[in-house]
């Protein structure tokens, strides 16, 4: 169900109202999409290390107690592979694929906002939820 061109307008209005009264919040809403979270081999790699590292320093502390240590060093390495999943993977063909899919999906001005180098907006979000809202 398409939005009327009067709800668009509506929708533009309110954004633009969000935009100006607290740009930081709306800069917010619009990176929160596009934190993800990208699994590589490196990263489930650390993730498993870190967890071998952690039971085998637990179950070898009943031995002596410095093991404790080698199941906090599993601990910070599964930690540091966690960090690496979350870490952002900026290289230029990943930002040209989601760009030329962005401009592929249909969406009016989905052209524009991959040029300009936004995914997603406040009215975008908002949109989404309404059409969700009236699709059941």
């Amino acid at each position: 169900m398409a939005l009327s061109e009067q709800e668009q307008r509506m929708l533009a209005e309110i954004e633009r109202a969000l935009i100006a009264e607290d740009p930081r919040l709306a800069k917010q809403a619009s990176n929160s999409g596009e934190q993800t979270i990208s699994f590589n081999i490196r990263s489930i790699a650390l993730i498993v290390l870190g967890l071998a590292v952690m039971v085998g320093g637990i179950a070898a502390a009943q031995l002596s107690l410095w093991f404790v240590a080698l199941s906090v060093l599993g601990f910070l390495i599964m930690f540091g592979g966690g960090l690496l999943a979350f870490q952002s993977n900026d290289d230029p063909e990943t930002a040209a694929i989601k760009r030329s899919k962005s401009s592929k999906s249909g969406k009016p001005g989905a052209a524009k906002k991959a040029g300009s180098g936004h995914s997603g907006g406040i009215g975008d979000k908002m949109e989404d939820s309404f059409r969700r809202r009236f699709e059941r």
